[in-house]
């Protein structure tokens, strides 16, 4: 007995039964064992239940719901009847789909799925920043990688340039010896197509202008390149001033070869030979004022040149009185004449040595600038690689 008996202060929950143990209930009877039978089920006014007749061998047995008769029996009064009814009728009208949709679970799951849901969002902004920091880098890094690569192409092409430096040197020692044979003004002329194309190379990399960065980016990585494309450009119109000038020296040359070139000047002659000699001066004066007239310009021409067109002018009047003498066979006359233009035309000719000389050093100097220019571009641009 003293096992039996509960211990002050300890409480026990009661065991938690199933809807269907409660159906045979007696609140399963009146309809009260839920809300949905509670509201559903409704007083009637209608019918009355009397009170059962006492009898005096009670059954303590409660029938459930399931045990008792859809319909009374015979002899059964009209309250048994209803009280039948309305049971029925209360259990019947139980929606079990609401009884499920009603139901939830000890555990807040619909809480902790949104936690869940919402626990990603970090995550996703996360991404999203690394990513566009990695975009960011990206383009940031556009710049630069060009930079570099305008640094090596600018690097190679005056590493080529200064390659061909001496090359173009001795083209020019050729081109401006009055004494040169033909056929060294010609290799001459060919060794300079090396170094025009070099130098063509070079001023097509260093005229265009830096490439626009991209977004979020921005064009610093150029700055040091400026200088450097400043001095590669100074270089480029050096290299242009040498090509001009050893040209311009080629152009003079060929044409004063081709002026002046009178036939044989005799001191007596018929009328035949008279006749034949007024034509061929007349063809050698006009080719003469030609090619003087398409000598280059410039400042070691200048003289030289003068020297020329006088000599043209000369030639004008110089035919009419040579011819004349000729016809009146005044010897004397017609040998002076003809000491006085060829002395002239050969003075002309061992002349053309100073123009050549004055594009020389001219073309020394440029050359030794352009030196000092690509030697300077180089180390910068290797050393900032």
């Amino acid at each position: 007995m003293a096992n039996n008996e509960r211990k002050p202060g300890v409480t026990t929950r009661p065991k938690r039964h199933t809807p269907d143990e409660y159906r045979s209930s007696v609140l399963d009877m009146l309809g009260l064992s839920s809300p949905f039978e509670h509201g559903i089920t409704q007083a009637r006014s209608d019918i009355v239940i009397a009170r059962p007749a006492v009898r005096s061998d009670v059954d303590t047995h409660f029938p459930s719901i399931d045990e008792l008769p859809r319909s009374t029996s015979v002899g059964e009064d009209a309250a048994t009847e209803g009280l039948v009814q309305r049971l029925w009728q209360a259990s019947e009208a139980v929606d079990q789909d609401l009884m499920i949709e009603d139901w939830g679970p000890e555990t807040p799951v619909d809480r902790a799925v949104g936690r869940y849901r919402w626990a990603w969002w970090p995550v996703l902004l996360g991404v999203l920043i690394i990513g566009l920091f990695l975009v960011v880098m990206n383009l940031r890094g556009i710049p630069v990688s060009q930079a570099n690569d305008l640094r090596q192409d600018w690097a190679d092409s005056a590493l080529q340039m200064q390659a061909s430096l001496p090359s173009a040197r001795s083209a020019a020692e050729v081109i401006t010896d009055p004494g040169a044979a033909t056929v060294a003004l010609a290799e001459a002329r060919n060794s300079l197509i090396g170094f025009s194309t070099s130098a063509a190379a070079l001023e097509g990399l260093v005229s265009r202008p830096f490439p626009t960065p991209p977004p979020l980016s921005s064009g610093s990585a150029f700055d040091p390149l400026k200088p450097i494309q400043a001095d590669l450009i100074a270089s480029s119109d050096l290299i242009g001033g040498v090509e001009d000038a050893l040209s311009d020296a080629i152009t003079y040359r060929s044409l004063i070869d081709q002026s002046f070139l009178l036939p044989l000047l005799p001191i007596v002659a018929d009328d035949v030979t008279l006749t034949d000699l007024s034509g061929q001066l007349a063809t050698a004066v006009a080719s003469s004022r030609a090619a003087v007239r398409q000598l280059p310009l410039g400042p070691s021409f200048e003289t030289h040149r003068n020297s020329a067109l006088s000599l043209i002018t000369r030639l004008d009047t110089w035919q009419a009185s040579y011819l004349d003498a000729l016809r009146l066979s005044d010897i004397d006359a017609a040998t002076e004449l003809k000491t006085e233009i060829t002395t002239r035309i050969g003075t002309l000719r061992a002349t053309v040595g100073q123009p050549l000389s004055l594009v020389a050093a001219e073309v020394e100097v440029s050359l030794d600038e352009l030196e000092v220019l690509l030697g300077g571009s180089v180390v910068d641009l290797t050393e900032g690689s």
